[in-house]
């Protein structure tokens, strides 16, 4: 979305605003001062919240408020940001944490925290038995609706004839299933993700140095870069050894027109740098989605960088950000890993960290 479209939709940026409500009670509306409010989205682990509250202590009856109401713990949260009277929701997700702060010369606040509702999956670890033949995107799917989540999932294709959850949690599980397939597992409002990454998708806001963006820190680096992947394991039924591969050029989303780590790496030391791993696959195709996925992983540390903007609901883990006045090499379209928002004295600030295949 570019500026003045953005400035249309949050009136000109004037007068930075949240919402936060409690079990579905408007805190504002409820007579609670909040000061501060931020959310961390992230597309490794769950996404974090934290507001302060500075009323929340009776200096008549010398007693903290709403500790056992509305903030007491488990309950659930829905928080919004935005301008004056135009909101986007940030999170959903439940308070985990309740802080109170007693300082010198100063009146006692709350901070109240918590996680998305993918951290109900993060607490009970165990082996459910899957069926076989199976499909890593059908127990995403499966593990989504026993949590009251909706899928919304890719077709991963490979059946595999045996997987196994040995102690793990839904989230460590489904975090490795994803890996495997160089998909990306999160939970955002009431959707849970598993997907190949969105670098396809059109940019969710364009920046532009100076103006909408405040500052950007990109790093280019090749130490884990490699030109291709094998992945070596046995096929029991035909006693043969499977070598599955990813070469370059097999990269997700990369930019045409640019070099990706793979093409670097071969160009800088004058030769192949080949990863070979034993890892426990039982066909090529499954040995191939392998060898594609840790390619991928390598790709994607090819550029890091960090940035500031003006505070947008739009800049989100898992959609793309066009950034722009940064010279030929740096203005382009990145992929975004983490970000943070925040509300407080000092206006809306967003940050944000970005990942990148290709320069």
């Amino acid at each position: 979305m570019e500026l003045l479209n953005l400035e249309k939709k949050y009136r000109n940026f004037y007068g930075p605003a949240f919402e936060v409500k409690v079990e579905g009670n408007d805190l504002v509306q409820a007579g609670v001062e909040i000061s501060s409010v931020s959310v961390d989205n992230t597309l490794d682990g769950a996404d974090s919240f934290s507001f302060t509250v500075n009323n929340s202590y009776d200096l008549t009856r010398r007693e903290v408020r709403w500790l056992d109401s509305l903030f007491s713990l488990g309950q659930n949260v829905e928080i919004r940001m935005g301008y004056t009277d135009r909101f986007a929701t940030m999170m959903t997700g439940l308070i985990t944490s309740v802080r109170a702060n007693f300082p010198s010369g100063a009146e006692p606040s709350l901070e109240v925290s918590g996680f998305d509702l993918s951290h109900n999956m993060m607490k009970k670890k165990h082996s459910p038995p899957w069926p076989p033949d199976i499909k890593d995107s059908d127990i995403a799917a499966k593990i989504a609706s026993g949590y009251g989540l909706k899928a919304v999932v890719d077709d991963t294709k490979v059946k595999h004839p045996e997987v196994k959850q040995n102690q793990e949690s839904d989230f460590e599980f489904l975090t490795r299933l994803a890996e495997r397939n160089a998909f990306e597992f999160f939970v955002f409002g009431k959707d849970l993700y598993f997907r190949a990454p969105a670098t396809d998708e059109d940019p969710a806001v364009t920046l532009e140095w100076g103006k909408t963006l405040v500052s950007f820190s990109p790093e280019l680096n090749l130490s884990e870069q490699v030109s291709e992947v094998e992945v070596r394991g046995w096929d029991p039924g035909a006693k043969k050894e499977i070598v599955g591969k990813a070469k370059s050029g097999d990269e997700q989303g990369a930019d045409s027109g640019r070099k990706t780590g793979s093409e670097l790496v071969k160009t800088a030391y004058k030769q192949k740098v080949t990863e070979c791993l034993h890892m426990p696959v039982f066909s090529q195709e499954e040995g191939d989605m392998m060898a594609r996925a840790i390619l991928n992983r390598h790709a994607q540390g090819l550029v890091k960088g960090s940035g500031e903007s003006i505070g947008l609901p739009e800049v989100l883990a898992g959609k793309n950000i066009k950034l722009t006045g940064l010279g030929k090499k740096f203005s382009k379209t990145y992929y975004i890993e983490r970000t943070s928002h925040m509300i407080g004295s000092a206006g809306y600030r967003t940050t944000f960290n970005i990942k990148e295949n290709a320069i």
